[in-house]
């Protein structure tokens, strides 16, 4: 992604996580029905935006900081060598890319979810299916195929234990 595409890409990012972090402050708070802070409405939607703002500040930050930095001569571009040549690979937000990114959330949210398994096992084999697909064509030109899918199922089954743990005894939610 070009230097440009970076900072209209943050710019984006962060505009669109103001916007709801300004939304989400917006929202009643429900005080009169003596609901606990913590559980208003808006809190956790705000904290995303506000997340969002500031993940995209640092993507704006590290484009810019990459184009100040002049390359030696002679040597490539850092980024262009982590990009690996290794087939029908997708570029990083190519529109192809993104559809399979909303297919697979639509698949998990709109359809499995809450229609067999628990969410935990539902949620980890998504964050395993989603990560594998995405990363792929790195592990395989890095040859560790198995090293990236053995870290991914760790990261799978952990965060989806303490996302289920957080939403049912923090958030008391009762997920399916």
């Amino acid at each position: 992604m070009s230097r440009r595409a970076e900072v209209l890409s943050a710019a984006r990012w962060a505009a669109a996580g103001g916007a709801i972090t300004i939304a989400s402050w917006r929202m009643d708070r429900l005080d009169k029905l003596a609901i606990n802070p913590w559980s208003a409405p808006g809190l956790t939607p705000g904290i995303i935006g506000a997340l969002i703002v500031v993940f995209a500040l640092a993507l704006l930050w590290r484009s810019l900081r990459a184009g100040a930095e002049p390359q030696a001569d002679g040597q490539a571009d850092p980024q262009a060598d982590s990009a690996v040549d290794d087939g029908p690979a997708l570029p990083a937000g190519s529109a192809r890319r993104t559809f399979a990114a909303v297919l697979l959330c639509v698949l998990f949210a709109g359809i499995s979810l809450g229609h067999g398994w628990p969410f935990a096992v539902e949620g980890a084999l998504f964050i395993l299916v989603f990560t594998a697909a995405f990363s792929w064509t790195a592990w395989r030109a890095e040859r560790r195929i198995t090293r990236g899918l053995a870290q991914t199922l760790a990261v799978a089954v952990l965060a989806s234990a303490f996302i289920s743990w957080l939403f049912e005894s923090v958030f008391l939610v009762r997920l399916p």
